[in-house]
């Protein structure tokens, strides 16, 4: 006789694989979950750009507001330390710290300081490789004391070159408007040997943000702070 296979054993073999092993129901995605989970990447990725963008812009602002907090501390702690006024520059490309020599220097005042530094280098290490072969310095070519003193402070510059992006004005303490820096505008920021600084205001705009800080005359450190990124 003929034995045919029960019910159960027929509905075992429909539901399981050609290894013998049972197949799972949720082996695969149906197309509705995938574009669930396409649609849910699309909004999470919609939200973080435009955060991911002004945490840029913010950066972008912020990086030469706290490059001149950190310099008008160092500035401050030479002229203090040296007894001697120093002073930041500010011109259409960044700002630059130095000691303050003239006070009718302008925007060719940092690149003359730069070559005077180049030209002092040169004649150091020249002077050393003539002590290398024992050629001792001639009486004439003797450097004063008072004169080594000065090329020792003009040997300090900092340099801050602001990024293309972004604009920079400036509020000192006899102006009733902000000064763009652009074009032939040139500023100076002067630190005198007791601590204290002209009072100041510096901004940077950029796309969809500003910052706006304002220093302490009396620790040349920041009084206010002002700021916007959409």
């Amino acid at each position: 006789m003929t034995s045919f296979p029960s019910v159960k054993t027929a509905w075992k073999a429909k539901t399981t694989s050609g290894t013998g092993r049972p197949r799972s129901s949720q082996s695969a995605f149906t197309l509705v979950e995938v574009v669930i989970a396409v649609s849910v990447v699309a909004i999470l990725t919609g939200l973080a750009v435009p955060a991911i963008d002004s945490v840029q812009r913010e950066r972008l602002a912020r990086e030469p507001v706290n490059r001149l907090i950190l310099l008008a501390r160092e500035v401050r702690g030479r002229a203090m330390t040296e007894q001697r006024p120093y002073q930041i520059m500010f011109d259409g490309e960044g700002f630059r710290a130095s000691r303050f020599f003239n006070p009718y220097g302008g925007r060719d005042e940092a690149r003359n300081l730069r070559q005077q530094i180049e030209l002092m280098d040169q004649r150091e290490e020249l002077a050393e490789a003539s002590q290398k072969r024992g050629i001792a310095m001639e009486a004439s070519e003797e450097v004063d004391p008072a004169k080594a003193q000065v090329e020792d402070g003009l040997r300090y510059l900092e340099e801050y070159e602001i990024n293309p992006g972004l604009q920079v004005s400036l509020k000192l303490w006899n102006e009733t408007e902000w000064v763009s820096m652009s074009g032939s505008e040139y500023r100076r920021w002067i630190f005198q040997p007791s601590g204290m600084c002209e009072p100041m205001r510096f901004k940077v705009e950029a796309s969809q943000s500003f910052f706006e800080v304002e220093f302490h005359p009396l620790t040349g450190d920041v009084k206010t702070e002002r700021s916007w990124v959409e």
